[in-house]
């Protein structure tokens, strides 16, 4: 039975702890705050990279370099057979392309995958490729596997402050003003890692509202298809873990014969939203 180590980024929101208590690897994202760069998770905690973001301090992610991927790389096939590469949605970076092209070098051992995921469903994917690999099952076949299913997963936000998306060009200064005074709450859909505007309403209760009904009706598609056991429910939030615990109730209320995991959103996200929002994912795996 071939070893193979199942490899993700940092956009899947998952720590370098919790990654390694399930037997995957972390390609750490790099990310510049105020013009000095950091890694996630190694040199650069959350709570730095919010109180940068409170504090008007210019953040912004990119693609590891080349000398990174490389030597995690070469450093996990000393001990394993293959890689599975797991890499953030090509339509939000470079990273896949780029892992793409360096994989050739490596004579088939390195098998990059078209996820189309980011954060929660990103790392769901890559926890599926795990038990996959464990059961047996061979690198080539679990690449086909899961650029199979990867299309099936949804999530959707809504920010605290229009504030966020301003800075980063989304939508017009003006456009932010005239959304805070009037307590516009725009929710966004991550779809095969494409950002695109959902819906928008007035104030939180709603916003919330409307991401429990689009969950429902993907819910019911995706437990239609591959049943309700394989489907599941996420809720994460980019620092506001109180208000998301408070809302996991009401998830578990909804969904009683289901695990409502709580997640971190991942930095790459959180550098276009900001703190204080809020989201909900289903995938079915």
């Amino acid at each position: 039975m071939e070893k193979i180590a199942i490899l993700t980024d940092s956009n899947s929101g998952l720590s370098r702890e919790e990654a390694e208590k399930q037997g995957i690897h972390i390609l750490p994202m790099t990310f510049s705050v105020g013009g000095q760069e950091h890694k996630e998770g190694i040199t650069l905690t959350d709570r730095e990279f919010f109180d940068s973001m409170k504090k008007g301090v210019p953040v912004s992610t990119s693609q590891p370099s080349i000398a990174d991927l490389t030597d995690i790389w070469e450093e996990l096939l000393k001990d394993y057979d293959r890689i599975i590469h797991i890499p953030m949605a090509k339509v939000l970076s470079g990273g896949y392309a780029t892992a793409v092209t360096f994989s050739e070098e490596y004579g088939g051992r390195v098998l990059v995958v078209d996820g189309n995921r980011i954060s929660v469903t990103q790392a769901a994917l890559a926890q599926y490729a795990r038990k996959l690999a464990d059961a047996g099952m061979a690198a080539s076949e679990i690449k086909e596997k899961l650029e199979a299913t990867c299309m099936e997963a949804e999530i959707y936000i809504t920010v605290e402050s229009l504030e966020y998306l301003k800075r980063g060009g989304r939508i017009s200064g003006a456009a932010a003003m005239a959304g805070e005074l009037l307590h516009v709450k725009p929710v966004l859909k991550l779809h095969g890692g494409a950002i695109e505007a959902y819906g928008k309403t007035r104030g939180t209760k709603k916003a919330k509202k409307m991401i429990e009904e689009a969950i429902a009706k993907d819910y019911e598609r995706l437990a239609g298809k591959h049943g309700a056991e394989n489907v599941r429910i996420f809720v994460g939030h980019a620092d506001a873990r109180e208000e998301v615990m408070e809302w996991a109730e009401k998830w578990k209320e909804m969904y009683p014969d289901h695990n409502i995991e709580i997640a971190r959103l991942p930095l790459s996200i959180c550098c276009h939203v900001g703190p204080g929002t809020i989201g909900a994912a289903v995938c079915g795996n």
